[in-house]
């Protein structure tokens, strides 16, 4: 991945929402996608998509019964505009079975 100053330069860079975020289950969760058990699972995912996707952006929201759902920010370019947009790409993730499916 390319630096934070490269991403910048480039006006691809995308804040770091985590210390935003202030329950503590959803800060774990988020850890565990980024960087944890669910690493490998997020990282297929993301290289799946179109889009191209930061795996280390992925922000937990809920936790529901079934499933955790997450967002990964990720900034668009589109032909008929000279700027890129933010846009976020959302997926929920079932630790039991390991699939990821976007929302």
């Amino acid at each position: 991945m390319p630096s934070e100053i490269a991403k910048k330069v480039a006006g691809t860079f995308i804040a770091d929402s985590l210390e935003t975020m202030n329950a503590g289950v959803l800060k774990w969760i988020t850890a565990q996608c980024r960087d944890g058990a669910l690493k490998d699972t997020v990282k297929k995912f993301c290289e799946a998509q179109v889009e191209v996707l930061d795996p280390s952006l992925l922000v937990a929201e809920a936790v529901t019964p079934d499933c955790i759902q997450c967002k990964v920010p990720v900034k668009i370019y589109d032909h008929e505009s000279p700027h890129t947009f933010l846009a976020e790409i959302k997926l929920k993730i079932n630790p039991t079975t390991g699939v990821c499916t976007r929302c």
